[in-house]
């Protein structure tokens, strides 16, 4: 009987991280889709865990393109661009973190886009693995202003 009454305490026990895990899931995702840029989190092969809506709306892609792919596959391989590469193969394993890295990419259906990368890599205490958080902050159009003004003050300057 004693027997019983631990196995049915361990269950207990089991039931409880479980609900633990997925209340915990459920708040990181919500944080995620709360943010207004769009964010990826990738595992340490670089494939995709979770996309905030703010990613899907913005490269007009759906979860089933999305999670568990790997980042290099997205789009039909548009997302393996040699800048982002280095980023997160090199930069980000060495540092640890990486802010304002600048990309521009022409994505189809999307167009051309220039992209401010920050990138951070999550360490856990119990385990091996970690996982990358990828900022993405399409700053396209603050780079077309800003050649704007300076072509118009180039121009003043040469009148």
């Amino acid at each position: 009987m004693a027997g019983s009454s631990g196995d049915c305490l361990e269950a207990d026990l089991a039931e409880n991280q479980l609900t633990e895990i997925e209340e915990a899931r459920a708040f990181a995702q919500a944080i995620i889709d709360t943010v207004r840029e769009p964010i990826l989190v990738l595992d340490q092969d670089l494939r995709v865990i979770a996309a905030s809506r703010s990613f899907y709306r913005t490269f007009k892609v759906g979860p089933e393109h999305t999670k568990g792919r790997l980042l290099y596959e997205l789009g039909d391989g548009h997302w393996n661009i040699p800048k982002l590469r280095l980023l997160l193969e090199k930069i980000v394993p060495e540092h640890g973190v990486m802010e304002d890295y600048e990309v521009e990419y022409e994505f189809p259906n999307v167009g051309p886009r220039t992209m401010c990368l920050n990138a951070r890599k999550v360490f856990y205490e119990e385990g091996s693995h970690t996982t990358i958080l990828l900022g993405i902050e399409d700053v396209t159009r603050q780079r077309v202003l800003e050649r704007e003004k300076d072509d118009l003050l180039r121009q003043k300057d040469v009148a």
